[in-house]
């Protein structure tokens, strides 16, 4: 007992002096952790950057290339994307000198981006560090070094080279293989030409990709298909920024003629939005019309983004057309299909136009959508215009009109929003219907600021034909006499909108439907098939060797000691 009391102090110090060395690595862990984590991070070389993710996209393209699937070749047009932040110069130097094999495109293209030269050095002139350098720690490789032999560390270090060069060689081949592949030429031509056009020499990007749709035109590859649409379509683009585009209508069609024999959808897709981008922007609203009725829109492999071009495009003809109800519905799909993150230039353009359609049909658009995020001061006048035909304002609705006008003309729906004065004119009717049993013309004229009351006169008769007001007039008394309302419920209103209603779940249920990606079974498929034939080619053989003179028993006991290459059940049906 004495021993053991003498001893507890001594045990208690151990103790203290373990969990004070515990606090301490704690704190410096912690105290290490802050210091990294306020480093700034190392910078990495823009080329070698730019060079990694093109390799990555390259990766992909070769594996869509490979495996003839489609969605690999979406996801390498995807990440172009990314990758265009990342264009340079240098970077599209160094992978035209890896990539793209000696042709008079190439020469084309490096001829014009030496004149590039100029901005480039205003642009990358800024020190550039080279990879991130592991930094191992010194005291655990100092213990691994007593721990490790000679010999051990010998025969690691001709593992890693030797693994090193096995490395290397398959990166050359991997070079010289996808120096033979059209698809990556193709890739980095279409790099080249975007560049060109976000360095503004609209000139040299049109030539670019002029050459790249005649280079790809010579192949017969579906996997070439993607990257021909996006080439129309920036070739497309800088005709339009050098205002020549009726030029180009009849090389539009004759392309898209060329992917409809083909079935290719992706171009089909591409080039009808095109070809009604160029009608719209020259007004051609009647051949706009023909050309959408006499064709169809490929939506199995076409993006969303095409999708939500075409349905604004149909929707802006149709509005046009007087067909408001198709035209609402369009404008609707066409605002879900665009994307929610990007493309607000794209979502501004649909919202304006439908605030209007929704107008000309007679409803009030939700205030929700004039508060969208980064649309307030691009929506503000059409706010005004629903505001005024809200409330049947006339005044307020010509006053809109005038401050505005430059603005509607601009985004081109000037010549819908003077139809909508109509709908001010029966907007303010409704309510003096409602307000009023009886009342006389000339203060209906004052009321909704028309010209003179004979016009007010032929107005009402209009409405009431119309059955927008239930009201009859008195032309001895020059009077408007209201019926008495009815209940809503009593009529058919309830049932067209639950209609309209379940119409719509109805729609966006088919819709979710078309996206939706099922799961193929078709290599299964090949491998099952291929299996049959294997054994039944080893049944054959074997036939032959056991012979016909053997009875049923003793070719079963022999067919059954083979080494199958199949499956159990499949070996027991072909044994039987």
């Amino acid at each position: 007992r004495v021993e053991f009391l003498g001893g507890i102090p001594s045990f208690l110090g151990r103790m203290g002096s373990k969990e004070d060395e515990a606090k301490a690595a704690a704190a410096a862990a912690a105290a290490e952790a802050a210091k990294k984590k306020e480093e700034p991070p190392k910078p990495v070389d823009p080329l070698t950057h730019g060079m990694n993710e093109l390799k990555a996209v390259m990766q992909t393209l070769d594996k869509a290339v490979s495996t003839k699937e489609g969605r690999f070749m979406s996801r390498a047009i995807r990440m172009v994307t990314t990758l265009r932040r990342l264009l340079s110069k240098a970077v599209l130097s160094k992978a035209i000198e890896t990539y793209v094999p000696d042709s008079p495109t190439r020469e084309q293209l490096v001829a014009f981006l030496a004149k590039v030269e100029e901005v480039e050095k205003m642009q990358i002139d800024t020190p550039a560090a080279g990879p991130p350098v592991e930094v191992k720690d010194e005291k655990s490789e100092g213990d691994g070094d007593k721990k490790e032999s000679d010999k051990e560390r010998e025969e690691r270090v001709k593992k890693e080279e030797k693994e090193r060069l096995e490395k290397e060689r398959e990166e050359a081949a991997w070079l010289r293989k996808m120096l033979t592949v059209p698809e990556a030429e193709t890739l980095v031509l279409l790099l080249g030409a975007i560049f060109l056009l976000d360095q503004k020499h609209v000139e040299s990007a049109l030539a670019v990709s002029w050459a790249l749709i005649q280079r790809v035109l010579t192949f017969n590859r579906r996997t070439l298909d993607p990257l021909l649409s996006k080439a129309y379509f920036y070739w497309a683009r800088c005709v339009e920024l050098k205002g020549q585009s009726a030029q180009i209508r009849n090389e539009l069609l004759s392309g898209y003629r060329t992917a409809v024999l083909k079935h290719d959808q992706i171009g089909q897709a591409t080039i009808l939005n095109l070809v009604l981008r160029n009608y719209l922007e020259f007004n051609l609203y009647e051949q706009a019309d023909t050309l959408i009725r006499k064709t169809s829109f490929p939506e199995g492999d076409a993006s969303n983004n095409q999708l939500a071009r075409y349905l604004y495009y149909t929707g802006r003809v149709k509005a046009v057309q007087l067909e408001y109800t198709d035209a609402f519905r369009n404008l609707q799909q066409a605002a879900r299909k665009a994307p929610q993150q990007s493309a607000l230039g794209f979502r501004k353009t649909v919202y304006k136009l439908s605030v209007i359609v929704q107008l000309l049909l007679g409803e009030i658009p939700d205030r929700s959508i004039f508060s969208q995020k980064g649309m307030v001061s691009a929506l503000r006048p059409y706010l005004h215009i629903a505001q005024a035909v809200r409330v049947g304002d006339l005044g307020a609705f010509h006053k809109a009109m005038q401050e505005h006008a430059e603005g509607f003309k601009k985004d081109k729906t000037y010549s819908l929003i003077v139809r909508m004065r109509h709908n001010v004119i029966k907007t303010g009717l409704k309510k003096i219907n409602l307000a009023y049993s009886q009342i006389s013309l000339a203060d209906v004229c004052s009321k909704l600021r028309l010209e003179s009351v004979e016009d007010t006169e032929f107005i009402v008769a209009k409405c009431i034909l119309d059955g927008v007001i239930d009201a009859y007039i008195n032309h001895e008394t020059q009077t408007m006499v209201s019926k008495a309302n009815l209940d809503v419920y009593s009529t058919s209103e309830p049932q067209m909108q639950f209609h309209k209603r379940v119409a719509f779940c109805l729609d966006m249920h088919n819709q979710a439907v078309k996206a939706m990606r099922y799961a193929e079974n078709t290599k299964t498929e090949w491998e099952s098939a291929e299996e049959v034939c294997t054994c039944v080619r080893v049944l054959t053989v074997v036939c032959i060797r056991v012979g016909a003179s053997c009875n049923p028993p003793q070719s079963r006991k022999v067919l059954c000691s083979l080494d199958w290459p199949c499956s159990r059940h499949t070996k027991s049906t072909l044994v039987h």
